[in-house]
């Protein structure tokens, strides 16, 4: 805060570009907030052209980033604002004036969203805005110090606050996914139950991607479920609402992360909620006027969670933040809605092209424009289409020259140089036309569907797709899910790669590894395989060697041992009473010799006074001991630790009992 004091003049805005995996994350938004100043966080995923937009847009007066970041910024085509590195900040120049105080009105952060022009719009939330959702998530959650929330979304996003300060908020501790972590689909559960996640809000398609068929016995420790950012599905709350509190919520980025929120039962219809605490919604039609329980209208939503507008676009933020002669100012949402006469929101759909694709909000005529600068390109149109439980975004072109269309894999290139990942399309397909209304206006329901994944590109020697599989029977297993993952009828070439050749995403691959871990022989496949071998030759390559059909070979050591249940149980007693016997001699010496004996040399009033200096010698004497007879006890019996699995009341279990009892005698919350 310090360091970027001399930047800050007034309301202005600081640019964050850090990774979500280090603390220096979290306290660059606070260090921001502290000097005086909103932040916009820029996600590292991100191409480059779309972070010199955000940056330029918003004017940032400073950039807080890392090496790394410098790095790259070095290569942008346009300037950078002045870099602070968060590795080796800056000794703290004086400003003139005091600190800037933010007022309830104060802009606290700009959150950029897919706009319609093709440019990123940035969203102006305010102190008062993230404070009324997160005092509404302490009331409404309960939240408490004991609590581990999972942090899953990204730092660019809305939800990636709320997520932080509903543990913040309550002391909780706040666990961080990595980028691993959080594409790690059927690994995603383990990850969670290791961490002992009790509150976890992702997106439902995430959820599906795990492939989990028990979660309620698979994760104990997760007793609230706070799922958002798109619809859910009515299997996915059946399985996921066993056993704890499960809540679906809704908000646009303009009202605040989130501003209707209510209680998933399996069984029950699946709704958006209620208004959250200081926040107000209602049914309107074309005209703004309230319809009646059960018809249908636009969502419009009123209160504190209200974001100010659109930065710098003071036309747009008049036409959707609206004042309503009798309910004030409102948001139009855009969003199709019905409430019943509880007061219950349910969702229809959109008014307009824009979408949520696994949580990500997007302006399909961002895309659209973007697409229509590509090489070859006369028009685009793109939609979302549902393929089972799996929705995917495709592109239609209609190229300048029908008997030369350009290379579907050269304009998902330049939209990925553009474009985040979840808006780059995974399916392209070409037309003569694009389908138009009676009033000339695109068709999107009159789009075709795309059933397969785009052609295929030439394999790397040149051949027109070796089918894979007829020779290999790894290859023909992990063929046949490349194949029914992404939608295709026929045999898929062993070379192409699943996200540039086939149009695979990251929601696909954890479908395919979860649909993979239902055959033994392929249950050895991660989806970090799957990242790093994108082939399917390159994949099987990868698999462990264990006979003429590869069958999975376990990862660690599997120690086969014979077991004592009656043994081990009376060695462990043994144990433990000669701990308790060690405790209680040297209790009754220290309590009925040694103090006794101090006192009558020292007197009781000089007794009391060096009592303090008296116990923290004693904890200097015994704690290095501790230290030490925990490492011989380990270093005795168990030597190195090495992955492997052993069966429960065998040797190494018992040697590995005793080495954790060793452990617990080392004062640990005194040191900390």
């Amino acid at each position: 805060a310090q360091a970027l004091r001399p930047f800050v003049r007034g309301e202005c805005v600081v640019g964050i570009l850090l990774p979500r995996a280090t603390e220096q994350l979290f306290i660059a938004q606070l260090a921001v907030l502290k000097a005086g100043a909103a932040y916009t966080c820029l996600d590292p995923g991100f191409p480059d052209e779309r972070m010199q937009l955000v940056l330029q847009d918003a004017s940032a007066v400073a950039l807080l980033t890392d090496g790394a970041g410098t790095q790259r910024t070095q290569a942008w085509t346009t300037a950078a604002p002045p870099l602070v590195d968060v590795s080796s900040p800056p000794a703290a120049v004086e400003a003139d004036g005091p600190v800037s105080t933010p007022l309830a009105s104060s802009l606290a952060y700009l959150i950029y969203t897919s706009g319609s022009t093709g440019q990123p719009k940035g969203v102006m939330v305010e102190h008062r805005s993230i404070v009324s959702l997160v005092a509404s998530d302490l009331e409404a959650f309960e939240l408490t110090p004991q609590d581990r929330v999972a942090q899953g979304s990204s730092p660019a996003y809305d939800s990636a606050i709320e997520e932080t300060w509903l543990a913040w908020a309550a002391g909780a501790t706040l666990v961080v996914m990595d980028d691993d972590a959080a594409r790690s689909g059927p690994d995603l559960v383990t990850w969670l139950r290791q961490e002992r996640i009790s509150v976890f809000c992702p997106p439902p398609t995430l959820l599906r991607a795990t492939g989990c068929d028990d979660p309620q016995s698979a994760l104990p420790d997760l007793k609230l479920l706070y799922v958002g950012g798109e619809a859910l599905p009515r299997d996915v709350a059946d399985n996921w609402s066993r056993g704890r509190c499960m809540v679906n919520g809704y908000g646009p980025t303009e009202c605040t992360v989130t501003c209707l929120r209510g209680p998933v039962h399996a069984g029950q219809a699946i709704g958006i909620g209620k208004p959250v605490a200081g926040m107000g919604a209602w049914v309107l039609n074309e005209a703004l006027e309230e319809v009646a329980s059960g018809q249908q209208g636009e969502l419009c939503m009123g209160g504190s969670g209200l974001a100010r507008g659109y930065w710098q676009q003071p036309e747009l933020t008049a036409q959707k933040f609206v004042h309503h002669p009798r309910l004030g100012r409102i948001y139009r949402t855009g969003d199709l809605v019905t409430r019943d006469a509880a007061g219950n929101f349910f969702y229809i759909g959109r008014i307009d092209a824009q979408v949520k694709l696994r949580g990500y909000r997007i302006e399909l005529g961002e895309i659209e424009s973007r697409l229509a600068q590509c090489t070859g390109v006369r028009a685009a149109a793109c939609h979302v289409q549902q393929d089972g439980a799996q929705q995917v975004l495709v592109a239609f072109i209609v190229p300048q020259d029908a008997a030369k269309p350009p290379s579907w894999q050269a304009l998902r290139a330049e939209l990925a140089a553009a474009l985040p990942a979840y808006m780059v399309p995974a399916r392209f397909g070409f037309l003569a036309g694009l389908p138009t209304t009676v009033g000339g206006k695109l068709s999107r329901a009159a789009l075709p569907r795309i059933d397969a994944a785009a052609p295929a590109a030439p394999t790397p020697d040149g051949a027109a797709g070796k089918s894979a599989g007829l020779h290999d029977p790894m290859q023909a297993r992990i063929a046949a899910g490349f194949a029914q993952v992404l939608g295709r009828p026929g045999t898929v070439a062993v070379h192409h790669d699943f996200f540039e050749d086939l149009g695979g995403d990251s929601l696909g691959a954890a479908l395919l590894v979860t649909l993979l871990r239902d055959d033994p022989a392929t249950a050895w496949i991660t989806v970090r395989d799957l990242y790093e071998s994108r082939s399917v030759a390159a994949l099987a390559a990868r698999a462990p060697v264990s006979g003429p059909d590869q069958p999975a070979a376990p990862a660690t050591e599997h120690v086969r041992a014979p077991t004592y249940p009656v043994l081990v149980t009376v060695a462990q007693a043994l144990v433990l009473l000669a701990l308790f016997s060690a405790a209680a001699v040297v209790t009754w010496l220290a309590t009925f010799e040694l103090l006794p004996w101090l006192t009558g040399r020292l007197g009781v009033v000089l007794m009391i006074l060096l009592a303090p200096a008296l116990g923290l010698a004693a904890f200097a004497a015994y704690t290095p001991c501790a230290v030490l007879a925990a490492v011989a006890a380990k270093r005795l019996l168990i030597g190195r630790y090495q992955p492997l699995r052993a069966p429960v009341w065998g040797s190494f279990y018992l040697r590995h009992w005793v080495v954790l009892q060793a452990v617990r005698l080392v004062p640990w919350s005194m040191l900390a």
